[in-house]
């Protein structure tokens, strides 16, 4: 049986033939490797009879490969030689052939059906029904108690109490730094709801990204030598480097201690998990003994038991480059984060897909070109009524 590799170059072989863009050479590796199992062929025909191809080479056009993956690159931080180039092809097999491998890799148990079976769950889904993804928003309650809503397009720079400017800019938010010693201190806090996440630079030049459903408690400055915010949900921290300054994030019964570094925070249920990109940071769990991780690390949290292992940092941090990434994944964490993207209420009917999920695909994909991806590499079934989504194993 072949290895998934060669299946994603047959798949690009077929959408190359189906689109009658192959060439003399491509179409003849095609034909050898169809003569070699009937199934093969009986699945080439089944593609090109079957109506729902068309909405899933429509589904293919709505995603902007290029301009996704000049995105990533513009804003990811290498972390493993080699890496990048692996990310690159995932990222690429899921806009150019997605649909189709999965039809592929199907052939291993391919059978015949008496009729043409439907290829995806959720094709007719009407467009006027459809779901769009999260945006850049978010809610940033003042000293005061004043509550502030942020969009995507600035607005303007918010005055607080004391004096302080911030700015409402492109990026999101930006505290300007004051050489006066507050009077008081005040704090603020930014919120993003489902369906939302946003930015931020703190006064010291540290900048955060924070995911769906997520809070920062922040003080509108640093002051009494050390920097502490506190986290819920999920962030990423790109901390600006202050030695006699050690920056603190606390989130629910533990504290990050950082000196300078980028690393990712996610808390959204008991179990927080930090994974570290560059730098160092220290774990602390109710004052107890510190745990250090070294790039690349990640420390498991939950009921004060820590644990450390190797991170898989291209999936921690493909929220904030703009993917929906899972590897080996639970199903029901999937619909979690999807859930939280698109601000959804989840159903399940039935038993769940046993099976770990993989695969990728933008996360300003509307939410009928995401269940199609997860139907295929799945199997489960939606149906979606107004933001409630019922899953099941059968239609």
């Amino acid at each position: 049986m072949e290895q998934d590799q060669d299946l994603y170059k047959y798949a690009g072989l077929i959408l190359k033939h189906l689109r009658e863009q192959a060439s003399v050479a491509e179409q003849q590796e095609l034909e050898a490797w169809l003569d070699k199992d009937v199934r093969r062929r009986q699945l080439l025909e089944s593609l090109q009879h079957r109506e729902t191809l068309r909405d899933a080479m429509a589904f293919h056009d709505t995603i902007d490969v290029d301009a996704d993956w000049q995105a990533v690159m513009a804003r990811a931080t290498p972390v493993v030689p080699g890496k990048k180039v692996a990310w690159r092809r995932m990222v690429a097999w899921t806009a150019a052939a997605a649909v189709l491998t999965a039809a592929i890799i199907a052939y291993k148990w391919y059978t015949p059906l008496p009729k043409p079976a439907k290829m995806m769950a959720v094709t007719s889904l009407p467009v006027k029904n459809d779901i769009l993804p999260g945006s850049s928003n978010a809610t940033l309650r003042l000293g005061n108690g004043q509550t502030v809503h942020l969009g995507s397009q600035p607005e303007g720079a918010i005055k607080e109490a004391d004096g302080t400017t911030i700015a409402q800019q492109p990026g999101g938010l930006v505290y300007n730094k004051t050489n006066e010693s507050p009077a008081t201190t005040l704090f603020n806090t930014l919120s993003t709801a489902k369906a939302g996440q946003y930015q931020l630079t703190l006064e010291d030049g540290t900048r955060v990204w924070l995911n769906a459903a997520s809070s920062l408690r922040f003080p509108v400055h640093f002051s009494n030598g050390e920097r502490r915010v506190e986290l819920t949900g999920e962030g990423y921290f790109e901390v600006a480097a202050s030695p006699d300054k050690p920056f603190r994030v606390m989130v629910q019964n533990m504290e990050v201690l950082v000196l300078g570094t980028h690393f990712n925070v996610g808390a959204y249920s008991k179990a927080v998990k930090t994974t570290l990109i560059t730098g160092a940071v220290k774990i602390r769990v109710k004052d107890e003994r510190d745990w250090q991780l070294l790039p690349g690390q990640q420390a498991d949290v939950q009921d004060s038991q820590v644990r450390i292992t190797t991170a898989d940092t291209e999936k921690a941090i493909a929220w904030k480059e703009g993917i929906f990434f899972f590897r080996d994944d639970d199903f029901r964490e999937i619909m979690n984060q999807v859930a939280r993207w698109y601000d959804l209420d989840i159903r399940y009917t039935g038993p769940l897909p046993a099976k770990r999920i993989s695969g990728n695909i933008s996360r300003q994909a509307k939410l009928s070109q995401v269940l199609e991806m997860l139907n295929f590499v799945s199997g489960a079934h939606f149906r979606v009524n107004g933001r409630e989504v019922t899953v099941s194993m059968t239609e």
